[in-house]
């Protein structure tokens, strides 16, 4: 794979007005270019997030709320993306105090949105002016009588927010938050009053963009409910400082980092070159999952893949996917994998790159038995899921630095003994890929956040084909597990969010992610 930084640090709020206070140094030409990059990032990411709910209208109506700082001008130059890009676009502008009591670069910005779409802004009397709560329901209800919005994005308050918020505002983030006019919700950098002590009166995000630095706050899991699903948008901070941070242990992947996987093959290359992964999985009561995770790994690249699987599945998946080499195996009266494939299994693993297992195994402890004396055996990377993941089996293997785990909260919490996911990577010395909402990824004392991703994988069969990703990427790349794991929980999660804007959340089988990996490889999006 390339070498090239596929991570920046998450600070803390204190951090970040510290650096950014060093990285602009007063110099207002240089904060105007990082916010008009912020503002066009911003709307580009809201109109493609948007689409996971519904295609866009033909005449989109959205909400800016802008507050005094820099916070305000990057909402407004999203704004103006959004209306430049969209040309039936209407906005309302809702300030919260007097356009001349605004920073300077959020009044330029203003200036800017009104010279270029003006004739499709309509204003609103600001907070300010609006000291009793029935005056505010007034000017809400007024908003929306015609009809709701699109969508709206939060500009009010930065990480610099005082707290508790106070009347009108918090009138205004309990009306907004109560409200179901509004489709889309976006926050730029944090919801407004979200900070590292923050309470009850939060403006709650269905996106929230991090913009130029992530912030602890946004990847709190207590914080989700005001957060929503998070985009990292990376503005190149830390381009020049990335050895400021390095001894950071809380890291957030950069979107641009998939473009390690972006590489023509060698013209002298074979299917060997490619990597050869043996996959252990399914039985007769859970045969979905074997396919699922055997497909996205012949999907993700692999050059060979050989699936172990009970003999009464060999004839029907060897007709459905013949590009993989489908091993029938001995099966236990209930369906499971039989111990007695054991010597079968070993003859084939002298000759493969890694070992992937979990997806469907089923809960038998012959089963369990077998997985365990075949991790004896194999002494090369591994990716180990689901079913996989008993203390009856990981707790008689060797530490490894060549072992990715993929549990999910309560998987975790099968086998952690109650350590920590940081404390469990470093004494295990595995990479421990913890999925979730917002998937982290756990190596030597580091937590790697993935903020791509979408709630259209919050369904079964996700995980299995995030494992057959994992194991063709470990399989190409033996000697990187930690890489393997990051590229493929963030294609993974890529493909997830293509796969949203195309056909949105529901309607949608887990299956059709595979039809979207190669555009979330192919595209910088």
């Amino acid at each position: 794979m390339r070498e090239f930084n596929t991570n920046d640090p998450i600070l803390t709020c204190s951090e970040s007005l510290a650096f950014e206070k060093k990285y602009f140094q007063g110099q207002e030409e240089k904060e105007w270019e990082a916010m008009n990059q912020a503002g066009e990032a911003i709307g580009d990411h809201l109109l493609r997030d948007m689409r996971e709910l519904r295609t866009i209208p033909h005449h989109p109506r959205i909400l800016v709320l802008v507050g005094k700082g820099h916070n305000g001008g990057d909402a407004l130059l999203a704004a103006k993306r959004l209306m430049k890009t969209i040309p039936t676009a209407r906005a309302v502008i809702w300030g919260i105090v007097p356009w001349d009591q605004c920073r300077p670069l959020c009044q330029r910005a203003y200036r800017d949105l009104i010279e270029l779409v003006g004739k499709r802004v309509e204003e609103v009397e600001n907070l300010k002016s609006l000291s009793e709560i029935k005056k505010l329901e007034l000017v809400y209800d007024r908003l929306i009588e015609r009809s709701g919005f699109s969508a709206s994005i939060d500009g009010i308050m930065g990480m610099g927010a005082k707290l508790p918020i106070r009347a009108p505002l918090s009138g205004l983030f309990s009306m907004i938050n109560q409200s179901d006019c509004i489709a889309v919700r976006a926050a730029v950098d944090l919801p407004s009053g979200l900070t590292e002590d923050s309470g009850k009166e939060v403006l709650r995000a269905d996106f929230t963009y991090a913009t130029g630095v992530a912030k602890t706050p946004v990847i709190e899991s207590r914080n989700l409910h005001w957060t929503g699903r998070l985009r990292y948008i990376d503005l190149g901070f830390f381009d020049e400082h990335s050895q400021d941070f390095e001894n950071h242990k809380k890291r957030v992947l950069r979107n641009r980092s998939l473009g390690k996987l972006r590489n023509l093959r060698s013209a002298s290359s074979d299917k060997r070159s490619n990597g050869h992964l043996f996959l252990l999985a399914g039985s007769r009561n859970l045969a979905g999952a074997a396919m699922m995770s055997a497909q996205a790994a012949l999907k993700a690249g692999i050059g060979l893949l050989t699936v172990g699987i009970p003999e009464s599945l060999h004839s029907s998946f060897a007709a459905q996917r013949p590009e993989a080499m489908w091993v029938p195996l001995p099966e236990t009266p209930k369906g499971g994998l039989a111990l007695e494939g054991l010597g079968k299994i070993k003859s084939f693993l002298g000759s493969v790159d890694a070992f992937a297992t979990g997806p469907g195994l089923g809960k038998e402890a012959e089963t369990h038995a077998l997985i365990r004396e075949t991790l004896k055996f194999f002494r090369g990377p591994a990716v180990l899921d689901a079913d996989a993941l008993q203390i009856s089996i990981l707790s008689n293997l060797e530490p490894t630095k060549g072992l990715i785990l993929t549990p999910h909260a309560g998987e975790f919490k099968r086998i952690a003994n109650s350590k920590s996911p940081a404390e469990y990577s470093l004494e295990s010395k595995c990479v421990l890929v913890l999925k979730g909402p917002h998937t982290q990824i756990y190596f030597d004392e580091i937590c790697y956040n993935c903020l791509g991703g979408s709630s259209v994988l919050a369904r079964g069969g996700s995980g299995d084909l995030l494992t057959g990703m994992l194991g063709a990427l470990l399989a190409k790349y033996p000697a990187n597990p930690l890489d393997s794991s990051l590229l493929g929980v963030q294609w993974h999660g890529r493909a997830g969010e293509v796969l949203a804007r195309q056909h949105g959340q529901e309607a949608v089988y887990a299956t059709d992610l595979l039809n979207y990996l190669s555009f979330a490889m192919r595209n910088d999006i």
